[in-house]
């Protein structure tokens, strides 16, 4: 038993460790018009909404 709970916490931790990495190709992701896909908008840059864009990233585009 305390084999298999072990094991599940490795499992876990492997999990969360990975979550934490960002893909490199994501903040290349377009969206709308000259909009980039990332987790926060900066502050020169509006969010534009979350279409076209994966799961937890927005639609960022910059200010005029």
């Amino acid at each position: 038993m305390k084999g298999l709970s072990l094991v599940l916490l490795v499992l876990l931790l492997m999990l969360a460790v990975g979550e934490g990495n960002e893909d490199p190709e994501m903040q290349y992701w377009t969206c709308g018009y000259r909009g980039l896909c990332r987790r926060f908008c900066y502050a020169q840059e509006y969010i534009v909404g979350h279409h076209g864009c994966p799961r937890r990233y927005r639609c960022c585009a910059v200010r005029s």
